[in-house]
């Protein structure tokens, strides 16, 4: 108790120091003193750990648990004594620098892995594992906000507000990419890098990170603990969850870096940066690497992507990032084993295992999508009817947004038309980026794109919407009655009764959330002289954490605002997932009242 009490004081005398060094131009306490309060956490920190190992029945079983603590320690004490002995040269850091460096990087390790360590506590203390993923986003969420607001987030002239900077952590966190501040113009590279880090941990699902870390220390997760996890991955087999995370970690890096990597060659380009080895040029490729697989849709360009459509990286890797991002780490993990299966099979000839119907949906549903969606999408751009909106805006009083007077799919060729409609086809579901504007768009593409959104992603990814499952059961349901089969059925597999309720009360949800943020957003944006497509489509973007904008998000009155945060919010967690909380209480009851029928049709 006193342990975890002194603990918790030494963390946020660590943040604070941290924060204040790093996070203002010039910090308001001198350096020194930091450092010295830097120092005693460090401290702290490791009596701390030899403390409780002292004090511990099974020792051999906490070190076993708290090997990583022990672990940068020994590499921490063996980095100082190599300086001292001389074994190490210093040439870019004075010793004393480099005893610095160490301490920080000690204190930010120890402070991500106390974190994880208080998450698998709650997590043992009978709090309904719902309700932790919905803490953990608010916890990261705010903190993000907080960093955010430090002056070191901004440009010095321009520092960012709580609401911006709630609005900001909130559409990074749950992946959405609505910005009511350019990424890339009104945000220090401070602020760039803890977008980024929230993108990240939004996409991935918070909860994976403590799980990682668990299985990375050697201990096994309880049931609770995997069923904490499988809030993120949807899975209701406990059995292969650790198998899930480890695989979403490692195939989540190794897609992000070799995406990177090939678009490195078009930033640096782009940037007018030498080939060779860039900062600039590694963190720009990194960030969108990360936003398109996370379907983030956030963008270093003022202009999203549409001054770069032409480079082939755009369609030939930001797509398919984009697209991969949507499946699902199930998917992935499937379409993975199914590949290995064919190639072991290939060499013994023997039968391996099949897709799993899930996964079979999901492919399917998204394949379908896409091409409808970019044979639509072309049809309505390119028939005589639309360019009576293409050329201007449909509202005037903010032309000066940085994505009004943009040129139309109208107005590029034949194959170019093509291009963009596929592209526009797969960041509608739910990546943000975009190669056109918009608002250009005409009144029959703008509700094609809202369909799209509505639609969005599959569970378990990291794309927000309905959900392509939820409209294909809802498909299935249909064509199974008009064929009056009794049972739902797909891939020679029936789909029992309460997943099709399910599915039926998730869509019911989901359309109320469009319609009750579009109405909220009607009366908060009343004086803004704006269409009511240009408002639904704000909303249909905010709830399917898309990131595509008529240009309204730049016009946001505060009110709505607090609008588009909670409809984000919600639209990441799932309003299945918020009602499941409220009603976790709840118990089932073990009667039924008499049948009777109404009429319907």
């Amino acid at each position: 108790m006193y342990f975890d009490v002194l603990m918790a004081f030494a963390a946020a005398s660590a943040i604070t120091a941290l924060a204040l060094e790093y996070g203002f131009y010039t910090p308001p306490v001198a350096k020194i003193w930091l450092h010295v309060v830097q120092g005693c956490v460090l401290g702290a920190f490791v009596l701390d750990r030899f403390a409780r190992l002292v004090l511990s029945n099974d020792r051999k079983g906490f070190l076993r648990e708290n090997w990583i603590d022990f672990a940068l320690m020994v590499v921490a004490a063996a980095i100082v004594v190599a300086v001292v002995t001389g074994q190490i040269e210093l040439k870019l850091l004075s010793a004393a620098t480099l005893y610095v460096v160490i301490t920080q990087v000690y204190i930010l390790a120890v402070l991500v892995i106390r974190t994880i360590g208080f998450q698998f506590k709650v997590a043992g203390a009978g709090i309904h594992p719902v309700w932790i993923l919905i803490g953990s986003f608010v916890i990261v969420i705010l903190f993000g906000a907080g960093l955010l607001m430090l002056p070191k987030a901004a440009p010095q002239d321009n520092p960012l507000g709580f609401t911006d900077a709630l609005f900001t952590a909130t559409s990074a966190t749950c992946v959405t990419g609505l910005i009511v501040r350019d990424t890339g113009t009104e945000f220090a590279r401070f602020g760039q890098v803890v977008i980024l880090a929230m993108i990240q941990l939004g996409g991935l699902g918070i909860m994976v990170s403590g799980t990682i870390f668990a299985l990375l220390v050697g201990r096994g997760l309880s049931i609770r603990e995997s069923l904490m996890a499988g809030q993120t991955f949807a899975d209701g087999t406990i059995g292969r969850i650790g198998k899930m995370v480890k695989f979403a970690i490692i195939s989540t890096l190794l897609i992000e870096a070799a995406a990177a990597a090939v678009m490195y060659t078009m930033w640096s380009d782009f940037l007018g940066k030498e080939l060779s080895l860039n900062a600039e040029v590694v963190f720009t490729s990194v960030f969108h690497a990360v936003s398109a697989f996370c379907n983030a849709g956030f963008s270093l360009q003022s202009d999203s992507l549409m001054g770069m459509r032409e480079n082939w990286q755009i369609i030939g890797v930001m797509a398919p990032l984009i697209f991969l991002g949507g499946l699902g780490f199930p998917v992935l993990y499937d379409l993975t084993g199914a590949l290995w299966n064919w190639l072991f099979r290939q060499a013994t000839r023997s039968r391996g295992p099949i897709l799993t119907l899930h996964s079979k949906l999901v492919l399917s549903m998204s394949i379908v999508l896409l091409l409808a969606g970019a044979v639509g999408l072309f049809m309505f751009e390119t028939s005589g009817g639309s360019g009576q909106t293409f050329g201007a805006p449909i509202s005037t009083q903010y032309d000066d947004h940085p994505l009004a007077q943009r040129d139309t799919m109208a107005q590029l060729p034949a194959g170019d038309q093509v291009r963009e409609s596929v592209f526009q086809s797969v960041t509608a579901r739910t990546a943000g980026f975009n190669t056109v504007d918009m608002d250009q768009l005409s009144m029959g593409g703008k509700l094609w794109m809202c369909i799209l959104m509505i639609i969005g992603g599959s569970p378990a990814s990291t794309a927000g919407g309905m959900k392509t499952t939820t409209l294909a059961v809802l498909v299935l349901t249909i064509w199974c009655m008009l064929r009056r089969r009794e049972r739902v059925e797909a891939f020679k597999r029936s789909i029992t009764e309460p997943f099709v309720r399910k599915a039926v009360t998730l869509a019911g949800l989901y359309l109320t959330l469009v319609l009750g943020v579009t109405l909220l957003l009607c009366i908060t944006l009343s004086d803004r002289g704006l269409t009511f497509m240009q408002i639904f489509f704000e909303a249909c973007s905010a709830c399917g954490t898309v990131g595509l904008s008529c240009g309204v998000t730049g016009c946001l009155t505060t009110g709505a605002k607090y609008v588009i945060i909670l409809a984000m919010f919600i639209g990441r967690l799932g309003p299945l997932t918020l009602l499941l909380a409220l009603t976790v209480r709840l118990k089932t009851v073990k009667y039924a009242y008499p049948n009777e029928e109404v009429v319907l049709g």
